[in-house]
């Protein structure tokens, strides 16, 4: 019996029938002592040696992942009709309401959907 891990997912499994793990796909018995207690989407694979990314890619990483998570909540808004969408729209429209009584032009949804997008996760 052997652990692997998968070269792609990064899947590790312990105890298992190392014939069903072609090595292409799974390293045999990996060494992980240099990124234990990591999460693994920090965890580089070259051949068949498993490391740590070093801390400016852990943090682009991080912002990617912050990234995504942003610009998925703001398709949410711009996918969803629900009560969320069209109070977001009312209270715009109550800002360029008031926008106008100083002369300025109207803030857009897209500018709202930018500046919510700029908040998450700060």
């Amino acid at each position: 019996m052997a652990n692997v891990l998968n070269r792609t997912t990064k899947q590790h499994l312990t105890s298992v029938n190392t014939p069903e793990y072609p090595v292409a796909e799974w390293i045999i018995n990996p060494d992980l002592s240099a990124v234990r207690g990591q999460p693994t989407k920090y965890w580089e694979i070259s051949g068949d040696s498993v490391s740590l990314m070093d801390q400016a890619s852990r943090d682009a990483v991080d912002a990617e992942l912050r990234d995504a998570s942003r610009e998925s909540a703001v398709k949410q808004l711009d996918q969803t009709e629900d009560i969320l969408r069209a109070f977001m729209l009312v209270v715009l429209d109550q800002f360029n309401a008031l926008r106008a009584l100083h002369g300025l032009p109207d803030a857009t949804p897209a500018q709202l959907r930018d500046a919510i997008k700029a908040k998450l996760g700060s």
